[in-house]
């Protein structure tokens, strides 16, 4: 009686063993993982449209000055000489959030109209950012003053008459840049 109740016990184990490697064979076959309801998938919706790899150049103008940054084979470089790893990864992280972030916010010429744009820091921008795909120009973006409640950034695109409110962290990694390139 007691190997009945043993064997009985072994079966449903068994089973789920066996229907384990059914669903690991189903992977293998397809290629690919299953997908899951629940599975949120990221897409680039911020306002640079090109992938922050294919940026080769960097121009960031702040306080007066203009800091050009070159992407080679070896990684970035500033006047010829390559860049201390902190600063590269200021850039590479600034590139990135310039893909993904989309403005949480965009105000219209309507939105502003009555408000000069010196109010949002932006006639002149605090700092502006050039990022260039070879010789073309990706994407020029002129940053001004936090809003109010220092979680988000006026900022404003070449080319374009809407106010885009970004959050703080992503104009503040360009500040990162500035003062990692002040070193």
């Amino acid at each position: 009686m007691e190997a009945a109740v043993a064997r009985s016990h072994r079966w449903p184990a068994a089973a789920a063993a066996l229907l384990a490697v059914g669903f690991i064979a189903g992977m293998l076959w397809s290629g690919r993982e299953p997908e899951s309801r629940w599975l949120v998938k990221s897409e680039a919706a911020g306002v640079l449209a090109v992938a922050p790899e294919r940026i080769s150049r960097v121009e960031v103008t702040a306080d007066g000055r203009r800091l050009t940054f070159v992407r080679g084979a070896g990684g970035w470089s500033a006047g010829g000489r390559p860049v201390p790893p902190p600063l590269a990864a200021h850039l590479e992280s600034s590139l990135k959030f310039m893909r993904v972030s989309a403005p949480v916010r965009v105000l219209g010429r309507e939105d502003y109209r009555g408000t000069a744009l010196a109010e949002y820091g932006l006639d002149p921008p605090r700092y502006t950012v050039s990022l260039f795909e070879g010789d073309r120009l990706a994407l020029e973006a002129g940053f001004g003053v936090p809003n109010p409640q220092k979680v988000l950034q006026y900022m404003r695109l070449r080319g374009r008459d809407e106010v885009h409110l970004m959050s703080r962290f992503v104009g503040h990694e360009w500040e990162r840049v500035v003062d990692a390139a002040a070193r």
